[in-house]
């Protein structure tokens, strides 16, 4: 195993489409959900949502990538040939055994993802969703500081303003609130109710990182004493 070998996570929606990729050795994506490039996976793994119970939230099982092909989905399933998208056209991802990860790789919260690109080095490594991703070093460097200080992070969330949803790179979790957290090229802080939302550029991540962790915790501290 390579560290730079690809990993593609992919949703798995129920108990039944895991014991069929584990069984029959095949996963499906409707080829127009299909993430670009899925083809140069080396490697596949499922994240599991509450559909698994105890399991929810959590990457337990990979398999490698063998090829894919494209099928109808009544085709894959033919018991269910009256469903709705039976005459669809999905891509069947041909999978080697069932792979256990030890430890498995947990979510705090659960995630409306349907892929995930990241390589076998983080895969490998990784202890939380949030260590998968594969960001630029100013992401990386930020995602540590926050750990580093103790922070309830986590990365790609969205969050709603008005009728508004957004994606942003980190959301800090706090009892009196939240700091939203963007990198971009403009330095910025905007009060949002019980969210503090502040933009941090790459240079400040890069060459002013404790200037940023003080900006931060000072949000935090103004949310406590706002919210108290």
């Amino acid at each position: 195993m390579n560290p730079d070998d690809v990993v593609l996570v992919a949703l798995i929606n129920t108990p039944r489409d895991l014991e069929i990729a584990t069984r029959e050795h095949w996963y499906r994506i409707p080829s127009k959900h299909a993430p670009k490039f899925f083809s140069g996976a080396q490697y596949l793994a499922f994240y599991l949502p509450r559909a698994f119970g105890e399991r929810k939230w959590s990457i337990d099982t990979y398999a490698t990538v063998r090829g894919h092909e494209l099928a109808r989905r009544v085709d894959l399933i033919p018991e269910e040939a009256q469903h709705p998208r039976a005459n669809e056209i999905y891509y069947k991802l041909q999978l080697g055994e069932m792979e256990t990860r030890e430890p498995p790789i947990v979510s705090k919260r659960g995630r409306r993802v349907l892929f995930l690109w990241t390589n076998w080095e983080k895969f490998s490594t990784a202890r939380e969703w949030n260590d998968l991703y594969l960001r630029t070093p100013a992401h990386e460097k930020l995602y540590d500081a926050l750990r580093a200080d103790n922070m309830d992070v986590e990365r790609e969330m969205f969050v709603h303003e008005g009728r508004s949803r957004y994606r942003v790179d980190f959301l800090v979790y706090l009892p009196q609130g939240q700091i939203v957290i963007s990198v971009g090229e403009k330095a910025a802080q905007e009060k949002l109710g019980k969210q503090i939302a502040l933009t941090v550029t790459p240079n400040e991540i890069e060459n002013h990182l404790a200037r940023v962790q003080r900006t931060i915790q000072r949000a935090a501290r103004e949310l406590k004493q706002n919210y108290v």
